[in-house]
């Protein structure tokens, strides 16, 4: 399980991982050996410069006072080349110089005249000339190749000497070549080499231990968190980060508490929006039950009906209720506000209707009885509107009373009129004492030609908004309602929503949709 933790929050499996401390210490290590081996390689190239030029410096120093020399020996003995000779040997052990190999003398010519070893002739390879400043002023020639096979460096000087016969005249005598071994300058630069690469080593070893440490150590808040991570990850959201930090890791660590709070909150957030979409659903199927499944058979009569909550559940109620053979209550209501709490009062007030309206022909007295049941159970600033009529449908008449609820509208056939139907009526709830409510509450009687029309609707038929903010309007679903009222109660109500709709548009609906429809047959 930690494996699979691991590979999941660093998005690769554990083999393949590399810690920051690593990171950071080869990366410091690598450019520490950068700038050491370009250090080493400066300062060994400046150490090899001034080395060949120490050397250069003597061997033209051993140069030019050899050519006095000899020419102060030519002076005593002028032409004498066993002189010369005794000159090198002597020049050769007592010069200080334990590099120098041998010293050869040319005469004027280019042939060689003696060596300070005895050497009367050696193997010499061509060499290449060595550039150097000084030994230009000096009028030494430096040339580096192998004497006998072995890599030397040789300073050649012309010097001047006193010709046999006792001529007083210097004239060129030749020139010598001082050979000093290179092996000794090579070993002393291979020397010096490696002493830099030496401290070049050391200083990277230190500096990746010290890289490692370092990353290691500011690594260890990191850790922490991925720990805290893995903690969070297992569901423990109450888990609290204690990494203590006043750089940019204890800002983090900071943050990942205020997200795991956050975390929780959220889930409990999301728990209780689940619970109550659950008690929605379960409220919602609950409140369908409680509508009638199937329109009742009424003689003489068509019935439509149409119901859509604006939520899950809704405050706006219809039903049909069988009282006799002839007689039938239709009720639609309205309970004011939205939601569960307003779907809880539709339901107490389905419940008592029913059992107010058994065997009750008049709405008069069916209303009033659950105006007295119902208002004493109603929450402060609650109320219920409603229509409610009785068909009797041998005499093809309606009785009909309203409490505060939108006034249907009537379609005369006979002369093709509309009419609101508008008996007074005060809303469930509103007189808690009752005294008011049933005084107000008037019955009005409709009767029934072949082809009238009884619309009873909600107040979200025709306070139906747009975008814009304008409602659908009682003027509107009247002149629907005339202009489809012939064709028969189903074809009505559908046009109605057609048109409801099609004012809508996409706006969210504002409220419950509920719409019966009663058609009287020709």
């Amino acid at each position: 399980m930690a494996k699979q933790l691991r590979r999941t929050v660093s998005g690769a499996p554990s083999s393949l991982r590399f810690p920051i401390a690593l990171k950071f210490a080869v990366l410091m290590t690598a450019l520490v050996v950068a700038f050491m081996a370009w250090q080493t390689f400066t300062a060994t190239r400046a150490a090899e410069e001034r080395l060949d030029a120490e050397v250069n410096l003597r061997g033209i120093l051993l140069a030019t006072s050899l050519a006095a020399t000899l020419e102060q020996a030519s002076a005593a003995r002028p032409g004498d080349a066993a002189a010369i000779g005794e000159v090198l040997r002597r020049f050769l052990k007592n010069g200080g110089v334990a590099e120098m190999l041998d010293i050869v003398a040319y005469d004027s010519s280019g042939q060689m005249i003696v060596t300070a070893t005895g050497r009367t002739a050696f193997v010499r390879t061509a060499g290449g000339a060595v550039k150097s400043a000084p030994a230009d002023a000096a009028g030494v020639r430096i040339v580096e190749f192998e004497y006998e096979r072995v890599p030397v460096r040789g300073f050649s000087t012309a010097f001047a000497a006193f010709p046999p016969g006792g001529a007083k005249t210097l004239t060129p005598g030749g020139r010598v070549d001082v050979i000093i071994s290179a092996r000794e300058i090579q070993e002393s630069r291979d020397e010096l080499a490696q002493a830099m690469n030496r401290v070049s080593v050391t200083a990277c070893v230190f500096a990746a231990l010290a890289a490692f440490l370092l990353a290691a150590w500011m690594a260890r808040p990191i850790r922490r968190l991925l720990k805290d991570m893995t903690q969070v990850s297992l569901g423990n959201l109450d888990h609290k980060s204690k990494v203590q930090s006043s750089d940019e890791l204890g800002d983090l660590a900071r943050g990942f508490n205020t997200m795991t709070s956050g975390l929780k909150a959220a889930q409990e957030a999301k728990l209780a929006q689940r619970e109550m979409e659950h008690e929605l659903s379960l409220a919602s199927r609950i409140q369908e039950r409680l509508l009638p499944s199937a329109l009742p058979r009424l003689p003489g009569f068509e019935l439509e009906r149409h119901y859509e909550p604006a939520k899950e559940v809704g405050g706006d109620y219809y039903d049909f209720i069988p009282i006799d053979a002839d007689h039938l209550g239709v009720v639609v209501a309205d309970v004011s506000g939205k939601g569960i709490p307003a779907s809880l009062v539709m339901t107490m007030t389905r419940s008592l209707l029913r059992l107010a309206a058994k065997g009750e022909a008049s709405p008069q007295r069916t209303i009033d009885r659950v105006h007295r049941a119902l208002v004493q159970d109603l929450p402060s600033g609650m109320f219920v509107t409603l229509v409610y009529f009785v068909v009797d449908s041998r005499n093809r008449e309606a009785r009909l009373v309203r409490a505060g609820h939108n006034p249907p509208i009537f379609w005369r056939a006979a002369d093709s009129t509309l009419h609101d139907v508008r008996p007074r009526g005060l809303g469930i709830g509103i007189d808690r004492e009752g005294s008011r409510f049933s005084a107000e509450l008037a019955l009005e009687r409709i009767h029934f030609q072949p082809g009238d029309v009884l619309v009873t609707y909600s107040d979200g038929v025709v306070e139906a908004k747009n975008r814009k903010g304008a409602e659908y309007g009682l003027e509107r679903l009247g002149s629907v309602v005339a202009a489809n009222a012939e064709g028969g109660a189903g074809s009505l109500l559908a046009a109605v929503l057609r048109d409801v709709r099609s004012h809508v548009r996409d706006a969210d609906p504002s409220d419950d949709v509920t719409i019966v429809v009663l058609r009287a047959n020709p």
